[in-house]
């Protein structure tokens, strides 16, 4: 929300009749492109799980910006979470099924059942299964389909996990899927340091860096600087201690 928040501003700021304002604002909307241009999935999949927007605000959020691309836009993140919430169903929806059937234990009456009558037994539980399998699958549709929550009290404070764990027995695979999806952290950049004209500390590239280049960078620190032995962690806290203060009593100097 907040992303797209700063591109409607941008947007509404081109058109300002102050110049400076206007080219400052085509500026910062070059920027914003180069690294919002596309928006993250995972934080369309979030707005989703959250029972306060849902699609309805990616719709929403998607027209405002263009009109004659929003439902394209919209139908395309649906069809990622779709996808998404389809593996979900087969990892976790597909075993709990399994379970319960397999665990279900036989009552001395029915070791007595005819064979028509356990053909009859068989075919209910086969039954039992397809109407939970096809409860698992409409899941999705259920919850897209309910109203929105409006709450009376200040939207930051609303606890969406929570909605999320109360409603586990409704919605068990979403439920699963929402946990993992709005517990992923974030990372935020101050708009100072976003929009800032100065030289990048981390270029676009460093900050993308595959995982096999971050253990190279990490092994290239330590050889340069030192092994430090992993004896206790009061030894390393001590040595960063006498680091920071040698730092402190011989500032860099600066040409």
């Amino acid at each position: 929300m907040q992303v797209w928040k700063i591109e409607c501003l941008l947007e509404d700021n081109q058109t300002c009749d102050d110049v400076v304002i206007m080219n400052m604002a085509f500026r910062m909307k070059m920027k914003f492109d180069k690294y919002w241009k596309d928006y993250s999935t995972v934080l369309a999949f979030g707005a989703i799980l959250d029972p306060r927007l849902k699609l309805k605000f990616l719709r929403f959020c998607y027209k405002k910006l263009d009109p004659s691309t929003f439902e394209l836009k919209a139908n395309e993140v649906l069809e990622k979470f779709k996808r998404l919430y389809g593996e979900y169903i087969n990892t976790f929806g597909g075993s709990t099924i399994s379970q319960s059937s397999n665990q279900s234990p036989m009552s001395p009456e029915e070791g007595r059942l005819t064979k028509k009558s356990k053909m009859v037994m068989k075919e209910f539980r086969e039954f039992d299964c397809e109407t939970q399998t096809s409860k698992d699958k409409d899941e999705l549709e259920i919850y897209l389909k309910e109203g929105l929550i409006h709450t009376n009290e200040d939207d930051l404070k609303y606890d969406v996990l929570n909605f999320w764990k109360i409603n586990e027995d409704r919605f068990p695979t979403l439920s699963v899927m929402a946990r993992d999806v709005l517990s992923i952290p974030i990372t935020t950049v101050a708009s100072e340091s976003a929009f800032s004209i100065g030289g990048r500390v981390l270029t676009k590239y460093r900050s993308s860096t595959l995982h096999a280049h971050v253990q190279m960078l990490i092994c290239t620190r330590s050889w340069l600087r030192g092994f430090v032995p992993n004896h206790d962690d009061d030894e390393i806290g001590e040595i960063h201690e006498e680091e920071v203060s040698t730092e402190t009593m011989h500032p860099p100097q600066h040409s």
